[in-house]
């Protein structure tokens, strides 16, 4: 009996057929069971959610009752003509485009610098890891010790080089480059880390052929680890792109969505409708929105990536 089945002209074994199985009514009810704790988990603290706070944002929203009156679409309609609501987009947006391909570079440079074998290699990896370890409260109190006014780091070192000392949080002009910066320090180690994992696994051949046929080490980079690493970087940025849409702790810790908004975000946002002025259904309709845009952002991530590197 002939076991091998053509697929785009090869012979493949039986056992790597892609058919429809067959089964019984007790391998079901097995199947099922097995699936029974998965299919609760997302039913409960999955689906679950997601129907319930897009039912509340067609309701009033109260804490004591939450579908005490039918709304509608009103909650929608409000938050598309607000613009608070959409400062916080274009500051969640203008965040996000400032510390993706900044975070992605730098984090590829420090990968490339940590695999070369040099004194001290190792304290430095650890070293630069360190802050993925520590809590993002702390993270937040350590910036905020830097940006202090009067005593913080960053305005001695600018006032020694003959600067005037800056509001890192408390000027429109800088809280947004402030939680940029706290955020590029907080994610890039993570994303170091993915990256050196990536260029261990490339062969060490594909160097050593490129060498031998002359190739210097920026056309090494440009021609075999930068497109070696298309698929690293496809996943760097779609999920430092969510991070950086959804980010919340250091807005509520550091800045409080001000000065005048300029640090705003929908995450925040939610939180403010919802826990701030008690309005369930306005921060459940915000959550829906902002879900929406996030998707809306990956799909077109996605379809604009090669197939090939996704």
């Amino acid at each position: 009996m002939d076991t091998t089945k053509k697929l785009n002209g090869i012979r493949l074994p039986a056992f790597l057929r892609f058919e429809k199985a067959s089964l019984t009514s007790g391998e079901w009810i097995v199947a099922l069971l097995f699936l029974l704790p998965a299919l609760v988990h997302f039913g409960l603290f999955k689906f679950y959610p997601i129907a319930y706070s897009f039912a509340l944002s067609l309701h009033r929203g109260r804490l004591l009752d939450p579908f005490d009156r039918f709304l509608g679409a009103y909650h929608y309609n409000f938050l598309l003509q607000d613009s608070y609501f959409w400062q916080g987009v274009l500051n969640a947006i203008v965040y996000a485009i400032a510390r993706v391909p900044v975070g992605a570079a730098i984090s590829l440079a420090l990968a490339l610098l940590l695999m070369n074998n040099f004194p001290g290699r190792l304290f430095f990896r650890v070293a630069w890891y360190v802050p993925v370890v520590i809590s993002s409260v702390a993270q937040v109190q350590i910036f905020i010790w830097l940006y202090h006014p009067e005593y913080g780091v960053l305005n001695y070192l600018l006032t020694q080089m003959g600067f005037s000392p800056l509001l890192w949080t408390g000027h429109p002009n800088t809280a947004l480059f402030s939680l940029i910066l706290l955020g590029l320090w907080g994610s890039t180690p993570f994303t170091m880390i993915i990256y050196m994992a990536a260029l261990g696994s490339i062969p060490g051949d594909y160097y050593e052929a490129a060498e031998i046929d002359g190739a210097n080490a920026w056309n090494r980079f440009w021609k075999i680890t930068l497109p070696l690493l298309m698929p690293t970087t496809f996943f760097v940025l779609i999920t430092q792109a969510i991070a950086s849409l959804t980010l919340f702790e250091p807005i509520y810790l550091m800045t409080g969505g001000g000065p005048l908004g300029s640090t705003t975000m929908p995450g925040y946002q939610i939180y403010e409708a919802a826990f701030e002025f008690n309005l369930w259904g306005r921060g459940s309709a915000l959550a829906v929105i902002f879900f929406v845009i996030v998707l809306c952002i990956t799909i077109i991530q996605y379809k604009f990536t090669p197939e090939s590197y996704t």
